[in-house]
C-alpha cells in the first residue's frame, strides 16, 4: 500500500458560499435591464467549479413580450397601438400575445411626416437634387422619409417606343417644311422687279455675304454641344423625346408662316435658283424636299438656293434652341459654358442680319415662338397637370395631347446626372459633374 501526502496549498479550495447571495441578486439586477445595457458573461475559467443554475433567463425580445406585464408592471401594447397609425391588424397573428414582427415595409408607413422649416413660396429643388439616391423627397411643407433603394429607375422610364414616334413626328415636320419651301418658291416675288422690304436694321448695315457662312458655323459649333449634352445625360431617351416633339413643333409652325405669306428676298447677292417654266409637278416639289433635307438647311454645302422662307427665322431657331437645351439640361458649375452659348446664339443672329440673310422681324418672331414654347413645355412638367385638364388653360393647346401621352409615366423634371452611354469605357467624370 502507497501512502502520499499533500500539502495544505494543493488542496482544492472550498466555493465561496457566502457570496451566493450577492452573485444572484446581481444576476437579477442584470436580467431586468434594458436590452442596450445587458451585457454578456465572460466564459468561466476550465479550472473554476461549475457555476450553480440561474435563477431566470433574460428575455430581451421586447417585440415578443410587449403583451406581458411582468417587466417591471410596464404594459407596453397600448403605445405600440398608438403609434401604430395603419393598425396591420390583417398581418397578425391569431394569438395575441404572441403578435407578428411588422416587416420594413410597415415600420416605413409608420414614420410621421417630419415638417421642415422651408419658405411656403420658394420654388422646389429639381434641378441639382438626385432623385435615385436621395432619401427624401419634398411635399410642400413636408419631408416624407423613404427606406434607401425605395425609387428606382421606374420613376423616369425609358420608353424607347416613344422616342422613336417623337423622331419621326420631327421627321415629318421637317419634310412639311421643306415642301412648304419648295412651294413658295414658285410663288416668290421677282428680285429684279420687287426690291427688299424696309427694315429698321438692314437698310442701315451694308451687306456681308460671308456673315451667313459664320452663322452657319456656330450653328454647326451650338448643335454639336447641345447634342454631346444629350447623348451623355444619364436620362437621354426622356430628353431626346422632348427635344424632338419641340422642335417638330417649331418647323411645323415655321412652314405655316412662310406659306401663308410670302416676302420678298431680302438679300440682293444670295444666289436663288430659277423658277421652273409652268411645269411644277408634284414630282418636282419631292424632289426637292429631298434635296433641301439632304443640306440640312444650310446654304454653306450649297443645296439651299431655294428663297422664300421667310417669317420666321430657322437659323435663329436653331441657335437659341440650342442655348436652351445647354442651360437646361448641363450641369450648373458649366456655367461659362451656358454663356459661351448665348454669346454663340447672340453673334449668329448678329451676322445673319449683317449678311442680310433674313429679316429682322423673323430674328424677333423665331425668339420669341422658341422660347415661349419650350419654357410652357418644361413649366407643364412641374405643375399638376394630372389633377386634371380643365384646371389648366394651356390644356387647351392642340399638342396637349401629345405631352400627356409622352409623359405621362415621367414624375416632373429628370435631374441633371450623367453616364456614359456605352458599356465601356467607364470614367468617374459623369459622376463629379453629376
Amino acid at each position: 500500500m502507497t501512502i502520499s501526502g499533500r500539502s495544505p496549498e494543493q488542496e482544492p479550495s472550498p466555493p465561496l458560499v457566502a457570496a451566493e447571495p450577492l452573485v444572484q441578486s446581481v444576476r437579477a439586477y442584470l436580467a431586468h435591464q434594458p436590452p442596450k445595457r445587458l451585457a454578456l458573461p465572460a466564459p468561466p475559467a476550465p479550472t473554476d467549479p461549475p457555476a450553480p443554475p440561474a435563477a431566470a433567463p433574460c428575455d430581451a425580445d421586447v417585440v415578443v413580450d410587449t403583451a406581458r406585464e411582468d417587466i417591471k408592471g410596464i404594459n407596453f401594447e397600448p403605445r405600440l397601438r398608438r403609434n401604430d397609425l395603419n393598425n396591420n391588424a390583417s398581418r397578425r397573428r391569431p394569438d395575441a400575445a404572441s403578435p407578428a414582427m411588422p416587416n420594413q415595409a410597415e415600420l416605413m408607413q409608420r414614420q410621421p411626416l417630419l415638417a421642415r422649416g422651408a419658405k411656403p413660396d420658394a420654388p422646389p429643388a429639381t434641378d441639382d437634387s438626385d432623385p435615385d439616391h436621395s432619401p427624401q423627397r419634398a411635399h410642400g411643407e413636408f419631408v416624407v422619409e423613404l427606406p434607401p433603394g425605395a425609387v428606382r429607375e421606374d420613376r423616369y422610364p425609358k420608353e424607347i417606343w416613344k422616342t422613336i414616334l417623337s423622331f419621326f413626328f420631327l421627321f415629318l415636320c421637317v419634310c412639311i417644311n421643306m415642301l412648304s419651301l419648295s412651294i413658295v418658291h414658285e410663288r416668290l416675288p421677282d428680285r429684279n422687279t420687287t426690291a427688299p422690304l424696309n427694315d429698321i436694321v438692314l437698310d442701315n448695315v451694308a451687306e456681308r455675304d460671308w456673315g451667313l457662312a459664320v452663322s452657319e458655323y456656330l450653328i454647326m459649333l451650338s448643335t454639336t454641344v447641345a447634342m454631346l449634352v444629350v447623348v451623355f445625360h444619364k436620362h437621354r431617351f426622356i430628353v431626346s423625346r422632348r427635344l424632338f416633339f419641340i422642335i417638330g413643333l417649331l418647323y411645323l409652325y415655321r412652314s405655316v408662316t412662310m406659306f401663308v405669306t410670302v416676302l420678298p428676298v431680302s438679300s440682293r447677292t444670295y444666289p436663288c435658283s430659277p423658277k421652273s417654266s409652268n411645269d411644277t409637278t408634284p414630282l418636282l416639289i419631292i424632289r426637292r424636299m429631298f434635296y433641301l433635307i439632304s443640306g440640312f438647311g444650310l446654304s454653306i454645302n450649297g443645296k439651299h438656293t431655294y428663297c422664300g422662307d421667310y417669317i420666321y427665322s430657322g437659323h435663329t431657331m436653331v441657335l437659341v434652341l440650342s442655348y436652351l437645351i445647354v442651360a437646361e439640361y448641363s450641369p450648373r458649375k458649366l456655367w461659362p459654358v451656358h454663356w459661351a452659348m448665348w454669346g454663340s446664339a447672340l453673334l449668329g443672329v448678329s451676322f445673319l442680319l449683317l449678311a442680310h440673310g433674313h429679316y429682322t422681324v423673323d430674328v424677333v418672331i423665331a425668339y420669341y415662338i422658341t422660347t415661349r414654347l419650350f419654357w410652357t413645355f418644361h413649366s407643364l412638367l412641374v405643375t399638376p397637370h394630372r389633377a386634371g385638364a380643365g384646371q389648366l388653360m394651356i390644356a387647351r393647346e392642340w399638342w396637349y395631347w401629345a405631352f400627356t401621352y409622352l409623359e405621362r409615366n415621367v414624375r416632373g423634371p429628370v435631374p441633371r446626372r450623367y453616364d456614359w452611354p456605352l458599356p465601356w469605357p467607364r470614367t468617374k467624370l459623369f459622376s463629379r459633374l453629376s
